[in-house]
């Protein structure tokens, strides 16, 4: 009975007798009763302790079984406590060894050097942590040297070399660049240690970033231009400077770049040529196509059936999706005795679920889905009424709140008409009573057959009137005949 099945034991209950006497006589075999787990004492843990210190098991708390565990913390409060009542010493025991000497590190590397290891940073990080080398010799190297070990600082795949170094900025300084690559910025900060050390060492002159000038600029953009590049990076001093790009390309004499025309310039025969080409080596259409395309044509079939393409798709998926199209677009065929007919036929069937083409034809030619329910003489629906579209109709003035769907719908959502219409007035403007306006709803209620003042009432009859029972008279006074017996009827009781 795992699964909460209780009305499956009431029923074996009742009808034979017990769970038990249903699985006898349906033939199922008796649950094996699972027995239940020993409680722990201080004994037994210490027992349980020592046997794993005889089978040479971990004694570790993140190792050892969470139930021993936590049974020992609860009965000697942690678990070192109940390792020192089992004569077991917590400190061997950890798995956190204590930090790391300059013998041990020392000892550590020269057993890899034995096991054939090379010593650099990247495998000793896989044994032990650097920055506790770092700590202790102060660099990796420093320690490989202290343990009386070569040390390869270079990796056998690497390229770069000092010499290298030098030989790639004093080319890149004749062909006029000024930045470094990724893995040249790399490599002259693994041998110079910065681009001033390695630019002196390659005998080039020190750049010294300065704040660029108007002359400066037009120099810079000249010499871009000549090497076939926009300036484009110099954005931030152009705007400066000069207020844009294109301003500082016109001082320095440099023509400005010209953008090409995109898709939105392209007539049909020029998108249908690239739709073709696309399709042709296999490319993706991409938005800005698909876009001109939609925009040429109408939608993107239309125009891969004038590029002579097929649709997309194996050709039973097309021709299932030819038949949805059509079946999307058939309603609009229909005339208003076959939606009639349709929606006579829907409603005899059941009227469960509406197909989406049926609902669209009944709005196209009768507005909405009511009034062809009235033209096809189906009976109107049953309005759902939410607490929203109570308050809704409590709002209108000219709606009829003697409904018994209304009545009952605000039954169910506020207890009462009266809540309900309490509910509308908290979200609106309190109206500021007088005499007048507590005599006239109080009439109105007399109208309707309601005895009492109401509770929306019952806080301005007494402001004004002194008590509820005075403003009843009040309204019964000046009222008819009929109207004036039902309101000095009440009784104080209904005043409530």
């Amino acid at each position: 009975m795992q699964t909460g099945r209780g009305d499956l034991v009431a029923a074996a209950t009742t009808y034979a007798g017990g769970l038990r006497r249903a699985r006898a006589q349906a033939g199922v075999a008796p649950r094996v009763r699972r027995l239940a787990v020993p409680r722990w004492n201080k004994r037994l843990l210490v027992h349980a302790i020592r046997d794993r210190v005889r089978k040479r098991q971990t004694l570790a708390s993140s190792k050892a079984p969470a139930r021993l565990v936590a049974a020992a913390r609860w009965h000697f409060g942690s678990w070192s406590a109940a390792l020192v009542a089992a004569g077991v010493d917590p400190e061997t025991v950890r798995l956190q060894r204590a930090a790391y000497t300059k013998p041990e590190i020392v000892a550590l590397l020269r057993g890899l050097a034995r096991d054939g290891v090379v010593l650099r940073s990247s495998t000793l990080k896989a044994v032990v942590k650097l920055d506790t080398v770092r700590k202790l010799f102060g660099s990796v190297a420093a320690a490989i040297r202290a343990a009386g070990l070569p040390y390869a600082g270079a990796h056998p795949n690497q390229r770069w070399s000092r010499e290298r170094v030098i030989e790639e900025l004093q080319a890149r300084a004749k062909q006029g660049k000024r930045t470094l690559t990724r893995a040249l910025g790399r490599a002259v900060q693994l041998y110079f240690g910065g681009v001033h050390a390695a630019r002196e060492a390659a005998g080039l002159p020190m750049r010294m970033r300065t704040a660029w000038t108007k002359p400066t600029l037009i120099q810079e953009l000249q010499a871009r231009a000549r090497g076939g590049d926009s300036g484009s990076g110099l954005w931030a001093a152009c705007k400066r400077l000069f207020g844009s790009v294109a301003a500082a390309r016109r001082a320095a004499g440099v023509p400005a770049t010209q953008r090409t025309k995109g898709m939105a310039a392209w007539d049909k025969p020029a998108v249908l040529a690239e739709l073709r080409r696309r399709i042709r080596t296999r490319q993706p259409l991409g938005r800005g196509l698909t876009e001109g395309l939609r925009r040429q044509f109408g939608s993107l079939a239309s125009a891969r059936a004038l590029a002579g393409a097929s649709r997309r798709g194996k050709a039973g998926a097309g021709r299932a999706a030819s038949a949805r199209g059509d079946r999307g677009s058939r309603w609009r065929r229909w005339s208003r005795a076959q939606v009639i007919e349709k929606l006579q036929a829907w409603s005899a069937r059941g009227g469960v679920r509406l197909r989406s083409d049926l609902l669209q034809a009944c709005k196209h030619h009768f507005g909405s889905l009511a009034r062809a329910r009235v033209a096809a003489r189906l009976p109107a629906l049953a309005i759902a009424w939410s607490a929203a579209r109570v308050r809704r109709a409590l709002r209108d003035p000219r709606f009829d709140a003697g409904n018994p769907a209304f009545v009952a719908a605000c039954i169910y959502h506020f207890g009462s008409v009266t809540a309900a219409r309490a509910s509308v007035a908290r979200g609106q403007p309190q109206p500021a009573w007088s005499k007048a306006t507590v005599v006239a709803e109080l009439r109105a209620r007399s109208r309707r057959g309601l005895r009492g003042v109401g509770r929306l009432l019952r806080d301005p009859a007494v402001r004004l009137f002194g008590s509820t029972e005075a403003a009843l008279e009040a309204a019964a006074g000046g009222g008819s005949a009929r109207s004036g017996a039902t309101v000095s009827g009440s009784t104080p009781s209904g005043s409530g």
